[in-house]
């Protein structure tokens, strides 16, 4: 039988607390599940805001509403927490303002934008602006380095379809369980690459970008693949493929190591409980368990038998020096 995958919901409510603290609540509670951030208030004292929250060890979905309010994150920042995880950012009122790479957008609904947090950003929230910010894995999807906010058109095509599944998944968020939300949004980040590709394929390196990482994620069980297999397999040069993934922040190798990770951290977390970490770690493409758990560590944070451990329900508290890496959700305290 597949263990019950861990899902966790919350809320936070300024009201909950003397009009005195409420930004100090707001800035704990955003930091809490963001990362580390700096606030800019239009008005401290009569800060107000809401926010709904649900997720696992991969996803975090946070539907928020709030007063004028500026989050930035700096170099500083990013060096304190080391999260290179991408936000997808989705008003369904008002509008949104971002700032990335010396690029501003303003998204509005039938829009969402893709961020980074590897890199500095500023994200302002005008007072009735209501959104849903999805916490995505690094390197999930396509983005080109010192490009900006991507700005996804949600208006045709598979756009209204992302739509729905985000609001339906915050509408039934009390309802799914951790399966059913993972699933989810494993198909929402499916659809979004989709959304993504007119725009990046639009140049000889982007079509070889997508190319390479469909082949990788079709081949990246196979534990004979490897950058020279990609460039084979698709008639490309090595030196081309390196090229095009490099305009996107990663490397053939840095893919497909990732690539297999997520297959393994999916099947620690959902598959039969009596399949073993050897077995999964050489299902997944890793011709070695030692180089499966080092490179399992060093991408979430915490080791294989912790996530098979924590997927089987123990109840145990997750220690407090493995909450850094993956996104967190919320405690009890917040429900």
């Amino acid at each position: 039988m597949a263990p019950v995958e861990t899902y966790s919901v919350g809320r936070a409510d300024t009201s909950a607390v003397p009009a005195a603290a409420s930004a100090d609540f707001w800035a704990e509670h955003v930091c809490r599940n963001q990362g580390t951030l700096r606030f800019r208030f239009a008005d401290a004292p009569t800060f107000r805001g809401s926010m709904s929250i649900q997720g696992n060890a991969d996803y975090l979905l946070i539907d928020v509403c709030s007063d004028d309010i500026v989050y930035t994150r700096t170099r500083e920042d990013i060096r304190d927490d080391d999260d290179a995880g991408l936000r997808l950012a989705v008003p369904t009122a008002g509008v949104l303002g971002l700032r990335q790479d010396d690029r501003a957008v303003w998204v509005r609904p039938g829009q969402a934008a893709v961020v980074t947090k590897s890199r500095p950003a500023d994200f302002r929230q005008p007072r009735g602006t209501r959104a849903r910010v999805l916490s995505i894995p690094a390197g999930a999807l396509p983005l080109a380095p010192g490009a900006g906010p991507a700005v996804v058109d949600l208006e045709q095509g598979l756009g209204p379809i992302v739509t729905g599944m985000v609001g339906g998944l915050v509408e039934q968020r009390a309802t799914l369980d951790g399966c059913g939300f993972a699933a989810a949004c494993d198909m929402i980040i499916e659809l979004l690459g989709l959304c993504l590709r007119p725009a990046t394929a639009s140049t000889t390196l982007g079509t070889v970008d997508l190319a390479v990482r469909d082949y990788v994620r079709l081949h990246a069980t196979e534990p004979d693949l490897t950058p020279a297999a990609i460039a084979h397999g698709l008639g490309w040069s090595l030196r081309q493929i390196q090229l095009a993934l490099h305009r996107t922040g990663t490397t053939p190798g840095r893919l497909i190591r990732t690539e297999r990770l997520a297959v393994a951290h999916r099947l620690l977390r959902r598959g039969p409980a009596d399949r073993t970490i050897v077995d999964i770690a050489y299902a997944s493409g890793f011709r070695s368990l030692s180089a499966f758990g080092a490179a399992f560590k060093a991408r979430y944070g915490c080791t294989p038998h912790e996530v098979r451990y924590a997927s089987q329900g123990s109840g145990q508290e997750e220690p407090a020096s493995e909450r850094k890496r993956c996104p967190t959700v919320p405690g009890a305290g917040d429900r």
